[in-house]
């Protein structure tokens, strides 16, 4: 047997991605944070309207500054991708530009386009990340084997991805939001196909793990973790039964709030190695480090962030339970400064799904591998 097979046939290194302890809190256990929403929601009756103003404020809109703090605020980032940084801007104007086309065209065909978008690529931005974390869990246990990662990628996308699309063809607001009618017709198959495949990879998944446990190649726990906690939220959140009794304003809050939890905690610990680390200088990375000293200042920035975007939408009427001055200054094709207002406030989440799509590439900056230190095992 040669060097190659061994290695390739090799126990893994069961590694986690910073530690046990942080990982359970964050990287996997950021599921505990969309249960207790929807326990509240459904268990104790609070509306839907707290908690999605709960979980703007706590949550969400800071994640999003946590992508700010190691782009914009990162001096050597700036430099290293300054034309990244400017043109992703762009995406503010995708909106506007949308109620434009409807505007002039006198139908609102394209900017109801961009909003069902924009809600499909919200979803897949939460679907990437848990892929990307699972192929971080890859590369820190040496977890190699073809077979298991080809498992693992079908196990993820379809067990993430097969249960949404149940959910988009049957549930009455989204039918509506797709242009579908009331009531599911041939839609209604497809639906029950997707909950079969959905328990068809899971069962896959199982009996790779059995396999690989009866070869003596180990079970890696963390990446297990990982999958069981993405899809079972996943399953959870999209059965009908579930569905039928939340507000649908919930369904974001619930995948969301995972996501953010996951991401915070990923970008501390890079936050913490890349500033704060031994034999670094601070001061060369401008602004960064001193929002990344204490925690309490990261969390009370990403706040006050979220305060300022988010009241900018609350005063055009944009987000639940904000004012509605504007129902009547229509501007043509049925929208109002309402919409226009809604498309660039959208910009915020557009500009960080694209940006984070760029700036996590672990195999193709040597920096940021070593920033999540994913050589030591």
């Amino acid at each position: 047997m040669n060097a190659a097979s061994v290695a390739a046939t090799a126990p893994l290194r069961t590694g986690w991605l910073v530690d046990r302890r942080h990982d359970l809190l964050s990287t996997v256990g950021g599921l505990a944070a969309s249960l207790v929403l929807l326990g509240l929601h459904l268990g104790v009756g609070v509306s839907g309207l707290v908690l999605w103003w709960a979980w703007v404020l706590a949550l969400d809109g800071p994640h999003i500054f946590a992508t700010l703090s190691r782009t914009y605020l990162d001096r050597r980032e700036r430099a290293a991708r300054r034309w990244l940084l400017l043109g992703s801007l762009g995406w503010f104007a995708a909106g506007p530009l949308a109620f434009s086309v409807s505007v002039l065209l006198g139908r609102r065909l394209p900017f109801d386009l961009f909003l069902a978008f924009t809600n499909v690529w919200a979803y897949w931005h939460v679907v990437r990340q848990h892929y990307g974390v699972m192929t971080l869990y890859q590369r820190k246990s040496k977890d190699t084997l073809p077979v298991d990662r080809r498992v693992d990628s079908l196990t993820l996308y379809v067990g993430l991805l097969a249960p949404f699309v149940a959910f988009a063809l049957t549930h009455p607001v989204a039918r509506r939001l797709l242009g579908l009618s009331p009531q599911p017709g041939p839609e209604a198959l497809v639906a029950q196909i997707c909950w079969a495949a959905t328990a068809a990879v899971v069962a896959l998944f199982a009996a790779r793990q059995l396999q690989r446990w009866r070869a003596g190649l180990g079970i890696h726990t963390p990446k297990v973790l990982l999958l069981a906690a993405a899809l079972g939220l996943s399953v959870l959140l999209f059965l009908p039964e579930v569905t039928r009794r939340m507000e649908v304003l919930m369904v974001a809050v619930v995948v969301t709030a995972f996501h953010n939890v996951q991401y915070h905690g990923i970008v501390w610990f890079y936050h913490r190695n890349r500033y704060h680390g031994p034999s670094v200088d601070p001061s060369a990375f401008g602004l960064a480090p001193r929002i990344s000293g204490r925690f309490l200042v990261y969390v009370a920035c990403g706040v006050t962030f979220t305060l300022l975007y988010r009241a900018l939408g609350c005063g055009f009427g944009v987000h639940p339970g904000c004012g509605t001055f504007d129902t009547k200054l229509m501007l043509g094709a049925g929208l109002s400064l309402r919409d226009l207002a809604s498309g660039f406030i959208w910009g915020f989440a557009l500009h960080h799904y694209y940006l984070d799509q760029k700036i996590w590439r672990v195999s193709r900056d040597a920096g940021l591998h070593r920033d999540l230190k994913l050589s030591a095992v």
